[in-house]
């Protein structure tokens, strides 16, 4: 339907007021952060880097909306954001800078419009997506829009799917691997079968997919789940997850984790008995349209850019034929999937004048015109043109994806657009249109999390941070070789990590070996499998270093910035895990392995010393990792975390970088049982010292002896205290979360803390961690917290 102004529906009405309300409450000091931010993700409101600043995501299904509600949400960017509209890969738009006070104004102006914001943040099931093609692809084997609105609606606001373990994904897709259906949590794929001469529609389903920091590939469930059973199965698979996922680890809490947990072929017997547990449930009709033409305006063609070689090379990338005879798909690019609100109500226009009045959202962060006619080519285009959004080639090596990163993220370390728009202009400048080319992708994520969707990039980078000449650099590791398949994801393999201000020039030298070195009609996946890691790690060896910083200061610097590289305003997050007190542990752990592999030696058992050392090495870095928030059950994870967060910090020696390169090693001679029994015990002696750092005044100064109860003062009286001083972050946080776990809920804690980063980050961490930070005071150059024991 077209986005006139709706009677909103009452449940959606008290929503809004809700909303108000609780941003009254939280003006008034009547609810704290951490309560409101549990209340606001759920409305699809997240919190940005900046202070009290918002970023507001709303909830497009499959990405469809009409030309009119894009003028509203022009309307919104105009009057309550920065009139940026951003463009997510889960086919939704999003607006930052958006003042709290606004939102449920904003809400209503949405809700008006028959648009919600509902459900697109938090532990929910996030947007439901599908290929932008839908409907009208001509290789599908039907419309999957009805089926993915029908899902979308049946478990909006369902209770069941208020307060999941962790957020949960589906997708759609009419044909082979255009829904991504691998990487979703629920992957469906259109397949048909013949019943008694009658065809009868449904899907092929996988489950347990996922990227993020851990990237797992669906596992297949049936190669046929009939439409009319298609709510009662995904309600089923959500019921299983929202019962066996871990609500208590948030690192761990994916349905992917799950299937890893249980095994696949448990959790397949699971979702049955959920769903035979609702036989005989009614659910609601899935409603499918008859396929119809929408009504296209009369107009009149122009041919003033018949002969303009941008206009034809545009015509020929950016507009596929549709299934239906007559009419195509017109692609719009946008860089970094941003346009502005004066762009977005040309679209609007364009597509109510010269098209049938739809628009959709890609998961490649671009927007489509479908239903456009070959004379209405010309008129669009110089719409485009004007506004400057006419460039060709999406979906190709141009068209680079990417996600917010630091610069309003909360979890985000470098800059990710920065690096983006670099790599625009590296690959706009550099390489010619090319067919060779054009089935290379390249994605960036500001952090190891993929929000840019990295990991199935055929080039990836994901930011990172490490020491460089003694000065801490913004980083991008390069993954190569990420693909996608109807039934299984590809994932780059991590190849090298790199300076930010080094990674365009890292990323022109592959593409212009692969051009060089290619064997005919090779793609870049198979060319990359053939070189393998070690040619490609060779190749990019001499990106990895800078000149010293004061020849070169702008190098250690991030895209887009001035200032000197930094972590300290980063945030844990809206979902950040707990710190848990698993330090002792795990480095008692280390040292008995570390024995044992010295005992293995003597008796000249070389492969059990291999394994022993190993082990201790693995328990080594999850004890540090520990003060990272971090636990991990899987070995190889475990140390590729500690590599990128432990050594390259430089908290343990850069020698030990050789731990990662050598893990996968098969050797069992004397000399690698030497060197990895050697090396477990190094380490470990390594970690205990930083762990007789956090537990003694000698080294850091935390005097742990005078926490004496003082008399009370009132309610805000602290029973105990701890001082802080001269302990750097992150083990200041450590301590003080060691510490607060000893204690009771209400009880209060007093802490002392330096000026400068310890104050900056210890009490935003822990309010993220539920705790409420009562008073803040600063004496002597130095500051005193008050906390109540959440």
């Amino acid at each position: 339907m077209d986005a006139k102004v709706v009677n909103i529906p009452e449940i959606v009405r008290r929503e809004i007021e809700e909303f108000e309300s609780e941003v009254e409450r939280l003006n008034r000091g009547e609810v704290s952060d951490d309560d409101f931010k549990r209340f606001r993700l759920q409305q699809g409101i997240y919190g940005q880097r900046q202070e009290n600043q918002q970023m507001v995501r709303t909830k497009l299904p499959q990405g469809q909306i009409t030309a009119d509600q894009l003028g509203c949400l022009a309307d919104f960017a105009d009057k309550f954001s920065n009139k940026i509209l951003h463009v997510t890969t889960r086919q939704d738009i999003q607006f930052h800078y958006v003042d709290v006070n606004d939102v449920p104004e904003a809400m209503t102006l949405l809700a008006e419009n028959d648009m919600t914001t509902r459900e697109a943040c938090g532990n929910t099931v996030r947007n439901v997506t599908a290929c932008h093609k839908a409907g009208t692809c001509s290789a599908e084997l039907f419309d999957v829009v009805p089926y993915g609105k029908a899902v979308t609606n049946f478990l909006l606001r369902q209770q069941i799917t208020q307060n999941l373990p962790r957020k949960f994904k589906i997708s759609l897709g009419g044909c082979k691997g255009c829904g991504l259906s691998p990487m979703h949590d629920i992957g469906l794929n259109a397949a048909q079968q013949e019943v008694n001469g009658k065809t009868i529609r449904g899907f092929k389903v996988l489950i347990g997919g996922g990227l993020g920091s851990s990237p797992r590939t669906a596992q297949h469930f049936s190669d046929f789940v009939p439409a009319e059973d298609l709510l009662r199965l995904c309600e089923s698979v959500v019921a299983v997850f929202d019962k066996h996922g871990d609500k208590r680890n948030r690192n761990k809490a994916r349905l992917k984790f799950v299937l890893d947990k249980l095994g696949v072929e448990k959790v397949n017997e699971l979702i049955e008995e959920e769903f035979k547990s609702r036989e005989g449930k009614e659910y609601p009709a899935i409603e499918v349209p008859d396929p119809s033409i929408p009504a296209i305006p009369e107009f009149e063609a122009s041919s003033e850019f018949d002969a303009d070689p941008e206009f034809q090379s545009w015509v020929t990338r950016n507009t596929l034929e549709q299934k239906q005879k007559g009419f195509f798909n017109v692609q719009i690019k946008l860089a970094l999937g941003d346009f502005n609100s004066d762009q977005a109500r040309a679209i609007s226009t364009a597509a109510s004048q010269f098209a049938g009045g739809k628009i959709v959202m890609t998961v490649n962060q671009n927007v489509m015109i479908p239903w456009v006619k070959k004379d209405a080519f010309g008129s669009i285009f110089g719409v485009l043109k004007k506004i400057g959004l006419h460039k060709a080639g999406t979906e190709e090596i141009r068209d680079i994806t990417c996600c917010p990163g630091s610069e309003t993220c909360n979890l985000g370390i470098t800059a990710s657009r920065g690096l983006s728009t670099e790599l625009n202009k590296e690959m706009e400048n550099g390489f010619p249109l090319s067919d060779d080319l054009d089935h290379i992708s390249i994605k960036a994520s500001g952090c190891p999390n993929s929000c840019g969707q990295h990991h199935i990039a055929s080039i990836g980078l994901h930011g990172g941070a490490k020491k460089i000449n003694g000065v801490l650099t913004p980083h991008y590791e390069i993954f190569l070789g990420g693909r996608t398949s109807e039934d299984a994801l590809t994932f780059g393999i991590p190849v090298i990590k790199v300076p930010a201000k080094n990674s365009p020039s890292a990323v022109r030298k592959v593409i212009d070996t692969f051009k060089e070195e290619k064997q005919e009609s090779e793609s870049f996946g198979e060319f990359f499998d053939r070189k393998g890691k070690s040619y490609f790690r060779t190749l990019l060896q001499s990106f990895t270093t800078l000149k010293s910083i004061e020849e070169t200061p702008l190098a250690y610097i991030d895209y887009g910035s001035e200032k000197k590289f930094s972590l300290e305003d980063r945030g844990q997050g809206e979902c950040a895990g707990a710190v848990t007190d698993m330090i002792e542990d795990r480095l008692s752990e280390a040292e008995r392995a570390q024995f044992q592999s010295k005992r293995s030696m003597e008796k000249s058992d070389f492969a059990e010393a291999v394994d022993h050392g190993k082990r201790s090495v693995v328990a080594s870095a999850r004890a540090l990792l520990v003060t990272e928030g971090m636990d991990f059950t899987e070995d190889l994870e475990c140390m590729e975390k500690f590599h990128s967060l432990i050594i390259d910090m430089e908290i343990v020696e850069a020698r030990f970088d050789q731990l990662l390169n050598r893990f996968g090693e098969n050797k069992n001679d004397k000399e690698t049982a030497q060197w990895w029994s050697d090396n477990a015990l190094d380490l470990l002696e390594q970690c205990k010292r930083i762990n007789d750092k956090l537990h003694s005044e000698k080294t850091l100064r935390i005097r742990t002896g005078g926490e004496e109860e003082k008399p009370a003062q009132g309610d805000s009286a602290p029973s105990q205290n701890i001082d802080l001083l001269g302990v750097k972050c992150p083990f200041n946080y450590v301590k003080a979360k060691l510490k607060l776990e000893t204690m009771s809920s209400g009880q209060i804690l007093e802490i002392t803390l330096d000026d400068g980063e310890p104050i900056h980050n210890v009490p935003k961490s822990l309010r993220n961690d539920g705790h409420e930070v009562i008073s803040q005071t600063e004496e002597d150059g130095h500051h005193r917290i008050v906390v109540k024991k959440a």
